[in-house]
């Protein structure tokens, strides 16, 4: 018979709600990525299309989906697709309107303007985008923001800890000399996120004053077996560490050594802030 419609995978999982994504919401980008790629090398475009709908469909605001590896596979997939149609001359033109307020905005996307500008509407009503008799391929992203009130416990999704500890690793005790820092971090997603570890984040670890960070330790965790920092930068007084993912169920610790260059007498604080890569307006900060 005919062809189906959709075609993606789809995993058997116990859903927390009809909006919210689960772990098994990952999977199934990744596998439906797969499918993508599979049916490029074909060179079959009238099946790969409505696959190509489905994960433009999934993706997220700001480019990605719902975990590090599903990000990266979705991407090549659909990387590989515009490569497939890029004889397509583009000449599109996109009409952005309200559901029962008519249009506010059009679009004219060509060869030469092929990215529209960003624009921030009033949600007073539905809002419909289409396009009439047009040539090629376009990806439209809606975010959509509402202002709630809550505590700063319920917006964070991240839980912090720092262990000051002497040379010998034990936990440092009041007046006892620092030796080495030991940050942690566990993610916390949100009841509409997938129940999985976060994408790419960015743990900023600020110095006390008088101190500086062991290199040499840096240098191991991004290199050794372990891989438990992908790359590492000191920069005014602060050690910038990269990280693929923040698992959820378990905190992700990062130890290094310390060693005082100067005697200060007056300690200020120092603040230990953890965020994901792409979004790095979402902060935690924990000031030990």
């Amino acid at each position: 018979g005919d062809p189906p419609v959709y075609r993606f995978w789809e995993n058997t999982f116990k859903a927390q709600g009809q909006s919210s994504p689960s772990s098994a919401t990952a999977q199934m980008v990744e596998t439906t990525a797969y499918a993508l790629l599979t049916a490029l090398l074909r060179g079959d475009k009238d099946y790969a299309n409505p696959i190509m709908n489905w994960l433009s469909k999934e993706q997220r605001y700001g480019g990605r989906f719902y975990s590090t590896q599903d990000t990266i596979n979705a991407l090549e997939a659909l990387t590989e697709y515009s490569l497939l149609v890029k004889r397509l001359t583009l000449d599109m033109m996109v009409k952005v309107a309200y559901k029962n307020h008519g249009d506010f905005q059009v679009f004219k996307l060509t060869e030469d303007h092929f990215v529209g500008r960003t624009m921030t509407v009033p949600l007073e009503d539905d809002i419909y985008v289409s396009t009439g008799s047009s040539v090629g391929i376009a990806t439209v992203n809606v975010r959509t923001v509402y202002n709630t009130i809550g505590t700063s416990e319920e917006s964070c999704h991240f839980v912090l800890k720092i262990l000051p500890k002497r040379d010998d690793g034990h936990r440092r005790e009041e007046g006892e000399p620092l030796g080495r820092l030991e940050a942690c971090a566990k993610y916390r997603p949100s009841a509409r996120e997938p129940q999985s570890g976060s994408a790419h984040a960015v743990m900023d670890i600020g110095l006390v004053s008088g101190l500086e960070a062991n290199t040499e330790d840096l240098s191991t965790l991004a290199s050794g077996i372990d891989h438990l920092i992908t790359d590492y930068e000191i920069r005014d007084g602060h050690v910038i560490l990269q990280i693929d993912s923040v698992p959820v169920d378990n905190f992700l610790c990062v130890g290094f050594r310390v060693s005082e260059l100067f005697k200060v007498g007056m300690l200020s604080p120092a603040t230990f802030t953890v965020y994901e890569y792409h979004a790095p307006g979402m902060y935690f900060r924990f000031v030990y």
